[in-house]
C-alpha cells in the first residue's frame, strides 16, 4: 500500500486526482492547507508520496516543498506548478521533487504520477 498525502490551500484542487487513485493508494492522511500541519503529518506518519498544491494558506508552495525535502529527503514529492518545464526544473533542481503536475491535476495526471513513482521505486528495490 502506498500512502499519499496532499498539501494545498486551494479547496478542491485535488478532487479529480484523488478520485482516480487506485485502491492500493491509501489517501487516508487526507489534505492539509498549512506548512506546520503538513510537516507534522510527514514527521508523525509513514508517508510515501507528498503532493504539494499550487498554493498553501501560510507559505509559498515551492518554499514548503524545499523545506519538506530538506527535512525528509526519502519522501517522494510532486508539486503543482504552472511554470514551464525548464523553468520548473531550474527552480527545483537539487531538491528531489520527482514530478511537476499541472494546475488542477486530474485522472490522467494521477496515472502518470503513479507510473513514474512505480518506475522510481522499482529502480530503488532492484
Amino acid at each position: 500500500m502506498t500512502r499519499i498525502f496532499f498539501v494545498s490551500g486551494k479547496n478542491g484542487e485535488f478532487d479529480q486526482f484523488i478520485e482516480s487513485l487506485p485502491e492500493e493508494w491509501n489517501n487516508s492522511l487526507g489534505t492539509c492547507s498549512t506548512r506546520e500541519f503538513g510537516l507534522s503529518i510527514v514527521k508523525n506518519n509513514d508517508v510515501d508520496v507528498v503532493v504539494v498544491g499550487s498554493e498553501l494558506r501560510d507559505c509559498d508552495s515551492l518554499d514548503f516543498a524545499k523545506e519538506l525535502m530538506k527535512e525528509y529527503p526519502l519522501v517522494n514529492c510532486a508539486m503543482v506548478s504552472d511554470l514551464g518545464h525548464d523553468e520548473f526544473h531550474e527552480v527545483t533542481e537539487g531538491y528531489g521533487l520527482f514530478m511537476q503536475l499541472p494546475p488542477n491535476p486530474g485522472a490522467e495526471d494521477a496515472s502518470k504520477m503513479i507510473e513514474l513513482y512505480q518506475s522510481i521505486t522499482g529502480l530503488m528495490s532492484a
